[in-house]
Formats: C-alpha cells, structure tokens, sequence
C-alpha cells in the first residue's frame, strides 16, 4: 500500500510539473518558485480558505518575493497608498483581499519584494466585458454560447463542494477541470476577445512573471506567484521549460 501511495505521489508530481518541498534538494543557483492560487473575495466567506489559512501557507513558504496579481500603475498606487495610510485604497486591488489583507501586511512582518506581474488593463477589461455581451446575444454564434454554457456546467459538477478548498485547488483535479472549461472558452472566442482573450492574457501575464524571474535568475530567491487559482496552471505550464528554477507543490504548504 505504501509503494502504490508513493507511486501516486510521483505520478501526481509528474503530471503538475512540481516538486514537493522535501522531494529533493534545489541545484545550486536555483530559484524556488511555488504558484498559489487565490480565491479572491471568496477567501472572506469560506471556513476552509479563509484569509488566514492562505496567510499560513504565505507564512510557511517564506518568500523573499511575492509576485502578484496586479498590474505595475495599479500596484504603484496601492503600495503608496498603504505605506502612508495602512490601507490600500486602490479599486483593481481592494478586489483582492488576498492582496489588501494578506501580502501588503505580510510584507512588513516578513520583509518580502513585492513585484506587480499582472498584465491587464482597464481597457482590456472593458473590451472583453463588452464583446462577451455581443457574443451572448449574437443569433450566429448561439451554437458556440451553448457549447460553452455546457463547458461552464461541467466545470461546475467537477469542482463541486470543494471550489473553496485549498486541497483541491493545488491538485491536478482542479486544474483539469479549469482547463477543460477555459480552454472550450478560447477555442469559441478567443478570436473575438482579442488581448482579452484567454491565451492572450495569460500568455501577457507569463511574459511579466518570466521577465521578473529572469532579473533574478541564480540568485537563490524565494519566489511566490500569487494568482487567481484559474490562472494557476497555465503559469505552471509556462514555467516547466526554465532550467533555472526549482519549482514546489504549494499544496503541502496547506496542511495543518
């Protein structure tokens, strides 16, 4: 029984891409990166990812870096902001609690850098909001809205009773199921959403976190990318190919 366990783990391992924090040791230089995914105001209403929980998990990583999920203008503002109030007091961040009332006071406490990695707009943003409702009500596309209407409620009964549990979320299930529905998104209507689209954004997203990761590259930094858990696994596929990182499983750091 002890074999096969060890034969999932190492498959589960296999298939994320990830090492676990005791698998083995990092090569010399390497930078150590682990991907947690948020839930964003979720974190506020849930008993099993509260704020606190994901502030353990932070906690326990020990991060000299926490690259987070918000674009460099707005991030500027907010960090100013908190340094002079105590309070973030930015629209696109007070959207994150994960942010306004996790990192931002983390940082102080622990002495982390924070770097902004997210690559939206206000105006992609609106774009994308704006060509969803045409798509919607366009009789010539109703065929593709029911196809993803049905990939939205498979998602549904695949995440079903554990959206809000962090277990899950830092497991292949749940990035599974993110992408089979997400990736039914992009194949329908990535074409009409332009930089809004899903491929387009994540691969704008991955571009920054790869920028910021190469300004830091065989330093032996503590890296944290701290994301939507949608986004979680395209930025684990992304980050497969650099040799220059360790990367580690973020769900054992969500053990009591």
């Amino acid at each position: 029984m002890k074999a096969f366990a060890a034969w999932i783990f190492t498959l589960f391992l296999g298939l994320t891409g990830c090492s676990s924090p005791e698998d083995k040791a990092p090569p010399a230089g390497a930078t150590i990166v682990t991907v947690i995914g948020a839930i964003h105001g979720q974190h506020r209403t849930s008993d099993r990812y509260p704020l606190d929980v994901l502030r353990r998990a932070i906690v326990k990583f020990d991060p000299d870096i926490v690259m987070v999920e918000l674009p460099p203008d707005r991030f500027a503002t907010a960090s100013a902001n908190f340094d002079k109030f105590g309070e973030v007091r930015e629209s696109r961040a007070d959207d994150f609690p994960e942010l306004t009332d996790v990192v931002f006071p983390l940082r102080q406490q622990l002495g982390f850098a924070m770097i902004p990695v997210a690559a939206w707009t206000p105006e992609i943003a609106a774009d994308r909001r704006a060509a969803e409702k045409r798509l919607a009500k366009d009789p010539a596309r109703a065929k593709d809205w029911s196809q993803y209407q049905q990939a939205i409620q498979l998602y549904g009964k695949a995440v079903s009773g554990h959206s809000d549990d962090p277990a899950f979320i830092h497991s292949g299930a749940y990035d599974a199921a993110v992408k089979a529905r997400q990736e039914s998104y992009e194949r329908l209507f990535g074409k009409d959403l332009g930089a809004g689209g899903w491929r387009a954004i994540n691969s704008a997203h991955l571009a920054n976190i790869t920028a910021a990761l190469d300004a830091v590259s065989g330093q032996e930094k503590r890296v944290l990318i701290l994301f939507g858990g949608w986004h979680k696994y395209k930025i684990l596929e992304g980050l497969k190919a650099r040799q220059d990182i360790f990367l580690v499983d973020a769900a054992p750091l969500f053990d009591q």
